[in-house]
């Protein structure tokens, strides 16, 4: 009989302890959730500071893949004329071809870069040949913000 109670305490013991982990488990899926901002490209650049460094979501369409390798994609804004650069960053090696013209939903760090990354930049840009003309992603592509993407999921072809 004692053991009987042994093990129905040591059952109810760790009954209690697996709740509890699970508990713990939810509870950092939604702190992780709730660190992520979801955002507007239009909220991200009006204020980059507030969001520099954070997790955010964000989605629209691709209207460029860059051909050398896939290591930017530029998505565009509802207000059909403002874009945002992407990079690959973590799992994700290169963007492909066939996401041009797709709704895309990416998740990513949101980064500006300071005044010294961002003068580095432009005068990468400026020593090789991306387009013979202006394309509707330049301003996007020589901007001092960008968003290192960790994960994206198209939502429509």
């Amino acid at each position: 009989m004692q053991r009987l109670i042994v093990w129905v305490l040591f059952a109810m013991l760790f009954g209690s302890c697996s709740q509890s982990g699970k508990q713990e488990e939810t509870t950092a899926e939604e702190s992780q959730t709730e660190q992520i901002v979801k955002a507007t490209i239009q909220e991200l650049l009006a204020q980059p500071a507030d969001y520099n460094g954070k997790e955010v979501a964000i989605s629209g369409m691709v209207t460029h893949v860059c051909k050398h390798g896939g290591q930017k994609c530029f998505v565009l804004a509802d207000d059909g004329e403002t874009q945002i650069r992407i990079v690959p960053a973590g799992d994700i090696d290169e963007f492909k071809i066939d996401l041009e013209g797709s709704t895309v939903a990416f998740k990513g760090t949101f980064k500006v870069l300071n005044p010294v990354q961002a003068e580095a930049l432009e005068a990468d840009h400026d020593s090789k040949e991306h387009h013979e003309t202006e394309m509707s992603h330049s301003q996007a592509e020589k901007a001092d913000y960008f968003i290192e993407a960790v994960d994206f999921k198209e939502l429509t072809q």
